[in-house]
């Protein structure tokens, strides 16, 4: 069995604000928790606090993408809402998790 991870890298400005909204009980796993197909995801910050890696973890790459594409509405809106937090975001990449 794997697991689907998709992993982000932000470049952070407001270290607080950005916490709040991407940690455990911000707006994006609130947003996500309601598909039973999200497993939760990884929060980690450089030292000095101004990086940010977040590991995003999916049953499969086709049940993140059947999410998105039933909420696009929802995730673009919530995607712009989030840009002010970090001066610049990279998607690291995709991966299988092995188990």
């Amino acid at each position: 069995m794997s697991m689907y991870c998709l992993v982000w890298k932000y470049k952070v400005s407001n270290q607080a604000k950005f916490e709040e909204e991407y940690g455990r009980n911000g707006s994006w796993f609130k947003f996500f928790e309601a598909c039973e197909d999200y497993l939760g995801h990884d929060v980690m910050k450089s030292a000095d606090g101004s990086v940010f890696i977040i590991v995003d973890k999916w049953m499969s790459k086709a049940d993140y993408q059947d999410f998105i594409d039933d909420n696009k509405a929802e995730y673009d809106s919530l995607n712009e809402k989030m840009k002010d937090l970090y001066d610049e975001e990279t998607q690291l990449g995709e991966f299988d998790l092995l188990q």
